[in-house]
């Protein structure tokens, strides 16, 4: 469907349309003059939901954009939450109960008196002490949550002004933009209840989120504690672990002891080494000075008493320097050291003796010699002696280097035991510390501000009521319109030219207006006129020039218009000044304003032979023949009478449907026609007639011709 054709249906049906939506409008008008008016509160509160972090964090949180909704979504469902509106409800109803009188900035009077009707006088007086709200409060809870189904329990669930339910669906909560600001809003008829309402849900929802804050905090510390204990007594145990292992094993300091230990070990072993090259020299030495004196036997048994005597002289050396090693006594020091001075002086005297019979192969003096002799055998011992204690020692060592060595794991691993338990410890206190600061802070100051406290709305809300004849209206509207654009797709019958063709396969040769819908303005001659003209010269070229012209006329349902049609066409050929003649029935020849052929019975038409009605057309002195078939839905066809005729018309109404069993005998009709087969449509609507003869013409107005030029 084209626009134009749009128009079309919506000015064909501008009634339909237009009228429901004014009666709705008027009766939304109406029904709405006592409509009460609404008064609205806002409140800002300040949220600053960094605020809302651990205590262990240390004030640093990351606030991301998933992060900051799920804190504004938990703020919104805590404002909205069954407990913060019962609250603010109870309260709100326990300040009426306790009014003396009606105090219009409070509650209105209408409200006032409502809320009598629902509280009979006695359950009033014992619930209320006037001008103590507390009091009034404590009864009141007490009474709600003692007594199932009380009339404060149906108020609290059916109440315009008390119902929890109903302050739910009034009561908006957003936040503002992407800001740490909240933003709630409360309406309702009633000012008074409008502005208390929402400040007594903004101090419950306050003190709900303040408790939660300070129950939070207080868990938290009571955990801090429990846990500070806890790894206080590890801590204690680690650090008695590590300090009774290093009494046990004498540990002054791990790492400066081993240190020690092993440079002591180091020195040890390069003294040694020097003590045994040392001990080697002094024996290579004395063994050369006692080959000097193997020749002489004298000198042996002088050497042998001289070795003797030193043997002597090296022990009572040894005990000297054991005895001042031990710090001995100097009695027995001094007496030793009297036997030495004494023993060295025989050997002195030996010496001599033994010098003074021989001399060495070297030519050394036997004094000199023996001197010589005597200091490297005193030497040697000394040094094998040394040697001896070096041997202990390094045992001694070794001993120490293996038993101190295993203990570093252990060890190490006490001081690992002690320093983990520490960390744990400290950090465990700094969750304290950081508790007991955010404690204070809640207790100094709130992260939940009223910006912009709730304000006394004076003025109501702008009112719906032409929003809701407007909605209204347009709804009606709107139904209607798609009413009747459905109605026209939902429409079977044939009502335009172009479906006349597509269903039926014949090309439509004129058509004629739906006189009942004509309107005044119509120049009805002028259209009649163009009418039939159009249809006279669509089929004048299936006519001969010269002789009869028979024109058949037919309908595959009564009362289509045949009859209405010939005369339509009979008027036409008659201004034309031709000579026409009307077969058909006597009923409908009654109605042709021309001569006309009628025969009594429809079935005489059939009953006769071909031959006869071509005597007869030639008989016939008129030019135009326009016969009309009696109904084919009752008579057999005819079919080589019909093709006998110049041109065969099957008359339509546009108003009826086509159906498949019409679309079946027509294309079997079709078939054996053999003569032009054209339509004439009949009650076409106005619209579509423009379609098949152009404008209608009629009387318009300037602005009217303006729209018709431009939707043409």
């Amino acid at each position: 469907m084209s626009i134009k054709h749009l128009i079309r249906l919506l000015w064909k049906n501008k009634f339909r349309i237009l009228i429901p939506p004014i009666l709705v409008g008027l009766a939304v008008f109406f029904l709405t003059q006592n409509m009460p008016r609404e008064y609205e509160s806002k409140t800002i509160v300040f949220t600053n939901p960094n605020t809302n972090r651990g205590a262990t964090d240390g004030g640093v949180v990351r606030m991301d954009f998933y992060t900051s909704n799920n804190l504004f979504d938990n703020l919104t469902l805590l404002v909205k939450s069954r407990e913060t509106i019962e609250d603010a409800v109870l309260r709100l109803l326990a300040m009426h109960l306790s009014l003396a009188e009606v105090v219009p900035s409070i509650i209105q009077e209408d409200s006032y008196r409502n809320l009598q009707q629902h509280i009979r006088p006695e359950l009033w007086e014992e619930l209320a002490v006037p001008g103590n709200l507390e009091q009034t409060l404590l009864r009141l809870r007490e009474h709600y949550q003692n007594i199932p189904g009380s009339p404060i329990e149906y108020i609290l669930r059916e109440h315009e002004h008390y119902s929890i339910r109903k302050v739910l669906e009034r009561l908006y909560v957003g936040r503002k933009s992407s800001s740490d600001m909240m933003e709630i809003s409360y309406r309702t008829n009633d000012p008074g209840i409008c502005y208390h309402t929402l400040r007594l849900v903004s101090e419950a929802f306050m003190e709900r989120y303040s408790g939660m804050k300070e129950m939070e905090n207080t868990n938290s510390i009571a955990y801090f504690q429990n846990q500070l204990t806890k790894a206080q007594d590890k801590l204690r145990e680690a650090e008695g672990n590590l300090k009774a292992f290093m009494t046990q094993n004498r540990i002054l300091n791990y790492y400066e002891q081993g240190k020690y230990l092993d440079i002591a070990k180091l020195e040890h072993e390069q003294d040694e080494e020097r003590s045994k090259r040392l001990l080697s020299g002094t024996r290579s030495n004395l063994d050369e000075i006692q080959e000097m004196f193997q020749n002489f036997d004298k000198r042996q048994v002088i050497i042998q008493t001289i070795s003797s005597l030193q043997d002597e002289i090296v022990v009572r050396d040894m005990e000297i320097q054991g005895l001042r090693s031990q710090n001995g006594s100097d009695a027995k020091i001094e007496r030793l050291t009297a036997e030495i001075t004494n023993l060295k002086s025989q050997i002195e005297e030996a010496s001599t003796e033994l010098f003074r019979n021989s001399n060495s192969l070297q030519g050394i003096q036997r004094e000199t010699l023996l001197e010589e002799w005597l200091g490297l055998k005193i030497l040697f011992e000394q040094q094998k002696q040394s040697l001896d204690v070096m041997q202990n020692r390094k045992a001694y060592l070794s001993g120490k280097i293996e038993e101190f060595a295993p203990l570093g794991a252990e060890l190490k691993k006490l001081e690992r035991e002690v320093s983990v338990n520490e960390e744990q410890y400290l950090s465990i206190l700094h969750g304290l510390n950081m508790a007991y600061l955010q404690k204070y802070d809640l207790e100094m100051s709130s992260s939940q501000k009223l910006i912009d406290e709730p304000y006394y709305p004076k003025t109501p809300l702008p009112s719906k009521r032409m929003l809701f004849i407007l909605g209204g209206s347009l709804a009606t509207g709107f139904f209607g319109f798609s009413l009747v654009v459905l109605s026209f797709f939902l429409d079977r019958t044939i009502k335009s030219a172009p479906l006349a063709e597509k269903v039926t396969g014949l090309k439509v040769s004129g058509a004629w207006i739906d006189e009942k819908v004509l309107s005044k303005a119509v120049k009805k001659e002028t259209l009649y006129n163009r009418l039939r003209k159009q249809f006279y010269n669509n089929i004048g070229k299936y006519l001969p020039q010269q002789g009869k012209k028979v024109i058949l006329f037919y309908s595959l349902k009564q009362g289509e218009g045949k009859t209405f049609l010939i005369q339509k066409l009979v008027e036409e050929l008659t201004d034309q000044n031709r000579k026409p003649v009307y077969w058909g029935s006597p009923e409908d020849a009654a109605q042709i304003s021309c001569e006309s052929l009628s025969y009594h019975h429809e079935t005489a038409i059939y009953d006769r032979k071909d031959t006869y009605w071509e005597e007869r057309i030639a008989q016939t002195e008129k030019e135009f023949i326009l016969w009309e078939l009696p109904n084919i839905e009752e008579l057999p066809l005819n079919y080589s009478l019909i093709n006998q005729a110049n041109v065969l018309v099957m008359v339509l109404d546009a108003e009826r449907n086509w159906n498949s069993s019409d679309s079946r005998f027509h294309e079997s009709l079709k078939e054996m026609i053999e003569i032009p087969h054209v339509i004439w449509l009949n009650k076409l609507k106005d619209d579509e007639l423009e379609d098949v003869n152009g404008e209608i013409p009629r009387e318009r107005s300037f602005l009217r011709s303006k729209i018709k030029k431009i939707l043409s």
